[in-house]
C-alpha cells in the first residue's frame, strides 16, 4: 500500500510516464526494494494499485543497485535483477528509471514555494544538481579517509591485514598444542 502511493505521487508529475505505464494496463508486477516489497497491478490510468494475486514479472532493487546508482548508472542496471515476464519488468525498470522527483514541488507543501525554491536553488549552488550533491560529497569524504586520513584501508592493506591475523591465529595453535604437550611431559 504504501509502496504504490509513493510511486503514483511520483508519476502524478509526469504525464510520459504515465502513459507508458498504461500500456501495460492489467499486468501485475513484483517490486522488491531494500526496505519495501509489494505486488502491484497496473491500471489503465498508467498508475499502480495494490495486489494480491502472483505477480507476472518482478523487479529486484538491492541496496547495491542504489549505491552503485550513485556513482554510475550504467553499473547500477547490473544489479538489477528481473524474473518472469522480461519484457513487463524492463518496461516498468524504464519507467521507474525515467521518473523525475521535483523536490521543489515536495518541499512547497511542507515551507512554501519561495522557500522551498531557495532550498533547490541553495543545493544546487553548492554541489551542482540537487540529486548528485549526496554521492559527491560521499565520494569525496570515501577518497579523502581512504587517501588523506587513513580512515579507510585499501584492497591491499585488508587482503594483508587478514594474512596477518590468519598467521597470528596459527601461531597461537601451535603455542597451545606447544604447551600442552609440555604439560602433559611435566605432569
Amino acid at each position: 500500500m504504501i509502496l504504490s502511493r509513493l510511486l503514483n505521487r511520483l508519476l502524478a508529475h509526469d504525464a510520459a510516464a504515465t502513459a507508458e505505464l498504461g500500456r501495460y494496463a492489467g499486468r501485475t508486477v513484483r517490486l522488491v526494494f531494500p526496505v519495501i516489497s509489494d505486488t502491484l497491478t497496473i491500471t489503465a490510468e498508467g498508475r499502480f494499485a495494490d495486489h494480491d494475486q502472483p505477480a507476472e514479472a518482478t523487479l529486484r532493487l538491492p541496496l547495491a543497485f542504489f549505491i552503485a546508482f550513485m556513482f554510475d548508472r550504467t553499473a547500477a542496471q547490473q544489479r538489477l535483477a528481473l524474473e518472469g515476464d522480461a519484457e513487463l519488468a524492463a518496461g516498468v525498470g524504464r519507467v521507474l528509471g525515467g521518473i523525475r522527483w521535483d523536490l521543489a514541488d515536495e518541499l512547497s507543501q511542507l515551507v512554501g514555494d519561495v522557500a522551498a525554491n531557495r532550498l533547490v536553488w541553495l543545493a544546487g549552488k553548492v554541489g551542482g544538481v540537487p540529486g548528485a550533491i549526496g554521492s559527491r560529497m560521499a565520494l569525496h569524504l570515501i577518497e579523502y579517509w581512504r587517501d588523506e586520513a587513513s580512515l579507510l584501508a585499501d584492497k591491499d592493506a585488508v587482503a594483508r591485514f587478514c594474512g596477518e591475523v590468519d598467521t597470528l591465529r596459527d601461531d597461537v595453535a601451535r603455542l597451545d598444542k606447544r604447551l600442552q604437550q609440555l604439560l602433559k611431559k611435566s605432569a
